[in-house]
């Protein structure tokens, strides 16, 4: 099987959104510890992707992140998130975050048309989680699911084509 398989291209976006969003906490330097050569698919040894790692990937990933960060979009999406959060219903939480993305891509892509609109999704997601995460703290959690469920659905795909993270980033 080859590593990018839906259920490994899963397996690697969480681990890259984990690591993008505890690389600031002091308290979690477990993401720097992550065994970033264990084998996704135990039924072959050809499988193991060791180019994969997701620190690396969320670093490269918050560099994009923070050059997007001046965006005005976030405030007005941050606020559908909070709103969102207070509801406590998931599916409203992921329609805020896809609402705020899409917001902050189109106004990306107007500006640089020449960017694959796969990559204004990811930079637009990251950029957003992170503003999320430090904005509001105590929504990391529920950030982390969704960034990663979001690229996993909207992106993943496209990245598998690419030949994973690994490639893309």
């Amino acid at each position: 099987m080859a590593p990018t398989a839906p259920f490994t291209l899963q397996w690697q976006t969480d681990q890259i959104i984990k690591c993008l969003l505890d690389i600031e906490d002091e308290d979690s330097p477990q993401c720097r510890l992550l065994d970033c050569n264990l084998e996704v698919d135990s039924s072959s040894a050809e499988s193991r992707e060791d180019t994969f790692d997701p620190v690396v990937i969320a670093d490269k990933l918050r560099t994009v992140a923070d050059a997007m960060a001046e965006d005005v979009h976030f405030r007005a999406a941050l606020t559908e998130m909070r709103q969102a959060a207070a509801q406590e219903v998931q599916t409203a939480f992921e329609a805020a975050f896809s609402h705020g993305v899409d917001a902050i891509c189109q106004t990306q892509v107007a500006q640089r048309a020449e960017v694959v609109s796969e990559m204004q999704l990811i930079k637009a997601s990251v950029s957003f989680g992170l503003y999320v995460k430090k904005s509001c703290p105590e929504l990391k959690h529920k950030i982390q699911s969704v960034m990663s469920s979001f690229l996993t659905a909207r992106v993943g795909p496209w990245v598998t084509q690419q030949g994973g993270w690994e490639k893309v980033v």
